[in-house]
């Protein structure tokens, strides 16, 4: 068949019993390039006789009542508006190519005797159990898939038991949770397709990302149905500048809500959504099952719950009203919207609640049973000033073996919550607890993560506690692991710490001077212990991250936006506590590494190897040396991070390298923290606030009771199985992604809001990024980013230069690049886009091609990272666009959230704590 029959096929107008076809009549409308189509032209394009005119209108009218179609000035019909014209001068895509295998010889064939007498010399390692950039301790075993009938763990009785409906050939469908949608099952892979999950431009172009860091840009008039964040599959062929594609197939939906402002025209109501690329690709949304009384008001914002998504024959969306969040010009208004976007749970289930209540606010007589007392020891919390939950707690006194002993006292949460309770269950959901500028949204009730669980001073707590015996050298000689009651002594506060190692004292400060020496004491070590850690191969980078500052009695209010980089002396003080959190995450590593037992392990695992070698032929052109097989370890990826720190551009350099890297999640294979240099370890210090601190707290336990150990009462029934721990490492990683993405949209909106009655002023700043489409604009105070787009810069062409990234009027020859210092003012606010547009005033130096520069750049923060002259140009070429597509994303509304540790420094999944704070 032809390509015409099968058009003509497609868009017949009979049906099987003759009459005229709905869904051809919509896909003709849809195809219009045209704003609309009379009836006899319509008849025309479908072929229909003019016996059948009457029918065709006929069908036409039912579908203009039904609001699928509608009728325009003049008498023309077409859909309503929703979504953008066809291209009319766009060339078809080329059919995809048949997949390439990467290039090189084919693999010769191997007889059974080759496979025994050619083995991979990294067989031997793997048998070891070797970590994969030391080959020195013991590791990961494979995890094999479950076979046959599912099961699941009974905390009843400590046994495993057969999940109904996993055996073969019955099928019942699994009990919904109250209030959480389940997860669709993952899709089955598309053979000969790049499957991959899409990112929408508002302009309404989008790009797939794929295994291995490439991307494929996907033009708008092949995005078919699909929405940003969906799965799906695309077809691919090479185009000008990389990869191109065509969505095949939506596999799985990425959003299932939509907020917006609430419109009422008579009878009708529907959604104004906040989302561009909503808007733009299908206008309105229709609000199904509205009644009048509790839908709120015109002008309100609301929330949606989508139950139609746009397909061939209906290319609109719908949905049913989730939530009226009232005012849109209140900032606690976009935060419910973030909220309920992301799913994330708020008020907890009652039988949680009623949990929570009838815990015990004070230790009972039980509760001393089977623990160390510890009550005598002088320990201490250190926290930030507006803390309310504390996880730990530190104590210092002499050891038996020539250094100092350190007791780590950490919060017995899994005294109070145990497996399969209501307060657990809930946990699993949320997985985290989540860190906004206005509120926290706690993994546990308050009367759990404030109150009993909390180490709180003077008061009696249950905790679990990791003892570090030092020798003279600071090397760890001993390791000792409890149950244990304590009585905290103080509750210390970073800038407190921070006076008190300065010798101030002055007003309230009095109250450290007791703690002075022991704080020395702990410094010293601290120190000697993050030298080691360094020495080792630790990964660190400097980049800046803003923090919201609210009014204190009115959270509407912002007062300002600083950059999240402290104090010199707070941050001592913080590293103080952060060395010695990580060395009892390591230690209780160690405890689950040397019994060779199952646990959740916080793990980061090392580039690829192929990732890293695209990014040494990227930093090449800058002149910077990598050595492949060395950067696949820490110590080799650290020289790199020490050369680009010598180079201008350094922070556009630095995202390069974050993008090789992988990211940190839990798990139950313990390949290692890359990022720490560490191969045992997990995390342990943070159970109020993590839920895979809670599950290796249990697990501690259990093989604590089994040892004849103090474990306060002990887990004394069989753990879960490797398989339900993995599934609960899993969720978890899913849901720290989740608050981080939420955590950082919240601070987005926020310098947005602070920055809306701001329209008119103007600013000093420095350009932080130059794209192809403007430059960033960083200002200092208050700390926000902008953008100065291109046509904002009147009617001179710019030129972007993707060697050197920068941006040239092509008449005045001005330039615009990284460092150089502006004066703009803001020409447009957008809280709900969290956008903030600049318009350029003027530059504090002007370039101009042939003269002589007026600033020395090479040294200075912030100067444009400058290939060197020695690589080819399209090497130079390349390594910039590169540079611009790593830079992107960190400036721009949707990046990819990265833990910041103090100062803004990105730690690279280092954590010792949850939420705000982030190791």
């Amino acid at each position: 068949m032809t390509t015409t029959d099968r058009a003509k096929a497609r868009t017949t107008p009979h049906d099987s019993e003759g009459h005229i076809s709905r869904e051809a009549i919509l896909e003709c409308l849809s195809r219009l390039v045209t704003p609309g189509i009379k009836l006899t032209a319509l008849a025309d394009e479908l072929g229909a006789r003019k016996h059948q005119y009457a029918q065709l209108r006929e069908v036409l009218l039912d579908l203009v009542e039904e609001g699928a179609v509608t009728v325009l000035a003049g008498g023309a019909f077409a859909l309503p508006p929703s979504g953008r014209a066809s291209d009319p001068q766009g060339k078809p895509a080329p059919m995809p190519p048949e997949p390439v295998k990467a290039a090189g010889p084919p693999p010769p064939k191997k007889d059974k005797k080759d496979k025994k007498d050619r083995k991979d010399p990294r067989d031997k390692q793997r048998q070891q159990g070797a970590l994969p950039w030391t080959g020195s301790r013991p590791a990961p075993r494979a995890v094999k898939a479950p076979s046959g009938p599912r099961q699941e763990y009974d905390p009843e009785t400590g046994d495993m038991k057969t999940v109904p409906g996993s055996m073969p050939g019955i099928k019942v469908p699994p009990a919904p949770v109250a209030g959480v949608r389940p997860a669709p099952p993952p899709p089955a892979p598309v053979e000969g397709r790049i499957v991959g999950r899409i990112t929408v431009h508002p302009a309404g172009y989008g790009f797939v990302e794929i295994e291995g860091g490439q991307t494929v840009f996907v033009p708008a008039k092949y995005r078919s149905n699909s929405l940003d964040g969906d799965r799906v599959a695309v077809d691919t062929w090479p185009g000008v500048r990389g990869t191109e594609g065509r969505v095949a197939e939506v596999l799985a939906r990425g959003r299932a809500r939509l907020t917006g402002i609430l419109r009422r025209v008579a009878r009708a109501v529907y959604l104004e959504p906040d989302d561009p690329r909503i808007a733009s690709d299908y206008g309105r949304v229709a609000i199904d099952d509205a009644p009048s009384g509790a839908m709120g008001k015109d002008g309100d914002a609301v929330v949606i719950e989508i139950t139609r998504y746009p397909d061939a024959a209906r290319k609109e969306l719908a949905g049913v009203l989730q939530k009226v969040l009232g005012d849109p010009d209140d900032p606690r208004t976009e935060i419910e919207k973030i909220l309920a976007c992301a799913v994330i749970p708020i008020e907890f289930p009652d039988e949680a609640g009623q949990q929570a209540r009838a815990t015990p606010q004070e230790l009972q007589p039980a509760d001393l049973a089977d623990r160390i007392d510890l009550r005598d020891r002088r320990f201490c919390t250190i926290d930030p000033e507006t803390a309310r939950d504390f996880d730990d707690a530190l104590c210092i006194e002499d050891g038996p073996h020539g250094g100092p002993r350190v007791w780590v006292a950490v919060a017995d949460v899994s005294h109070y919550v145990r497996w399969g309770d209501a307060l657990d269950k809930e946990a699993t959901i949320r997985g985290v607890s989540v860190y906004l500028p206005d509120r926290v949204i706690p993994m546990l009730p308050i009367q759990l993560s404030a109150n009993i669980c909390s180490l709180n001073p003077l008061v009696d707590r249950c905790a679990m506690v990791v003892r570090l015996d030092y020798g003279e050298d600071a090397e760890v000689v001993d390791i000792g692991y409890a149950a244990a009651v304590i009585r905290s002594k103080a509750r210390l506060d970073y800038p407190g710490v921070a006076a008190a190692l300065g010798g101030d004292f002055r007003g309230r400060r009095e109250e450290y001077r007791a703690w002075a020496g022991e704080l020395e004491r702990l410094n010293a070590l601290a120190r000697k212990l993050r030298a080691r850690r360094q020495a080792r191969g630790a990964l660190e980078l400097e980049l800046s991250e803003p923090k919201v500052v609210l009014d204190a009695d009115d959270p509407r209010l912002v007062r300002d936006v600083v950059k999240a980089k402290g104090d010199p002396a707070v941050k001592q003080a913080y590293q103080l506590v952060e060395e010695f959190m990580i060395a009892a995450n390591e230690a209780v590593g160690n405890f689950f590494r040397r019994r060779n037992a199952p646990t959740v392990w916080r793990i980061h695992a090392p580039p690829a190897a192929d990732r890293v070698a695209k990014l040494a032929e990227l930093l090449g052109a800058y002149g910077i040396a990598v050595d492949v097989e060395a950067a696949v370890t820490p110590l080799g990826m650290k020289a790199v991070l020490d050369q680009i720190a010598e180079k201008p551009g350094a922070q556009g350099l630095s995202f390069l390298v974050l993008r090789t890297l992988t990211q940190a999640v839990w798990d139950t294979v313990p390949v290692g923290h890359f990022g720490l240099a560490s191969g045992d370890y997990l995390h342990f210090t943070s159970p109020i606030r993590r839920y895979p601190d809670l599950l290796v707290h249990r697990l501690l336990k259990y093989h604590l009771h089994r040892d004849g150990h103090p474990s306060g009462g002990g887990y004394a029934k069989t753990p879960p199985t490797v398989d339900v721990l993995s599934g609960l490492a899993r969720d978890s990683s899913a849901h720290e992604r989740r608050a981080m993405e939420a955590e950082r949209e919240a601070v987005a909106m926020y310098r947005a809001y602070l920055m809306r009655d701001q329209v008119g002023a103007r600013f000093e700043g420095v350009i932080s990024a130059v794209t192809s489409f403007g430059a960033f604009v960083e200002i200092e105070s208050p700390y926000v980013e902008g953008l100065i787009k291109l046509d904002s810069l009147g009617d001179e062409p710019w030129d972007f230069d993707d060697v050197h990234m920068r941006l040239t009027g092509r008449k005045t020859r001005r330039m615009l690049e990284l460092g150089d210092k502006v004066l703009v003012e803001i020409n447009n606010v957008s809280v709900v886009r969290r956008r903030i547009d600049f318009t350029l005033v003027a530059t504090a130096k002007t370039h101009v091609d042939g003269e002589k520069r007026s600033v020395k750049k090479s040294r200075r923060a912030g100067a444009a990272p400058e290939p060197t002259a020695r690589a080819p140009i399209p090497q130079r070429k390349k390594a910039a666009r590169e540079v611009e597509r790593a830079t992107r994303p960190h400036v721009e509304r949707g990046a990819s959230p990265r833990r910041e540790g103090p100062g803004g420094k990105l730690r690279l999944g280092v954590s010792h704590r949850g939420g705000k704070k982030k190791r």
